[in-house]
């Protein structure tokens, strides 16, 4: 069978495996045929949090970060944002991006939405590479290689990457 048909039978079977369960089944089984994404679920170090607070408007700050148009402010001494200072990255999907604290005054932002077929919830991270655990691609954290659009089914180039810079405890990424 080819790619092609292989590719056409996969999404059929994602796209109707939780709607047959919920209908026979009830929602309880819906998360084992979820595709993964927005999936919260700890796959590495524990640091795939939900964060689920929408951080739109300037009445966010209990949140943690606040959201201005296409730029995010953290505040890195939040609770919200421990596991990014303690485990060195943290999978922020209320704001669809992957965090990595590179050095005490140094981060990085990338889009969390894996260039081969667009998961957001499944990362890893280890030996300086972000790994997609739906598939088992993995993509460098350098900014260096160019990046690959979500959905494209690549297993090579890299996240795309935001700008971010640092000050005190503040983080701003620029998306």
């Amino acid at each position: 069978m080819d790619n092609t048909k292989n590719n056409k039978r996969r999404d059929f079977l994602m796209n109707v495996c939780p709607t047959v369960a919920m209908a026979f089944l009830g929602i309880t089984v819906l998360d084992s045929c979820s595709s993964g994404y927005d999936d919260d679920s700890d796959y590495g170090t524990g640091s795939n949090n939900n964060n689920s607070g929408n951080g739109s408007g300037n009445n966010s700050t209990d949140q943690g970060y606040t959201v201005s148009g296409n730029t995010i402010t953290i505040n890195l001494d939040h609770s919200m944002f421990s596991t990014l200072q303690s485990n060195g990255w943290l999978n922020f999907s209320a704001q669809n991006m992957l965090l990595l604290k590179v050095d005490s005054s140094n981060y990085r932002a990338f889009n969390n939405a894996c260039p081969h077929q667009g998961v957001r919830g499944r990362w890893s991270y280890t030996n300086n590479q972000f790994r997609c655990s739906q598939h088992g691609n993995s993509y460098k954290s350098d900014c260096s290689s160019p990046s690959v659009s979500p959905n494209s089914n690549s297993t090579s180039g890299a996240l795309e990457c935001y700008n971010t810079s640092v000050s005190n405890s503040t983080l701003t990424v620029t998306k």
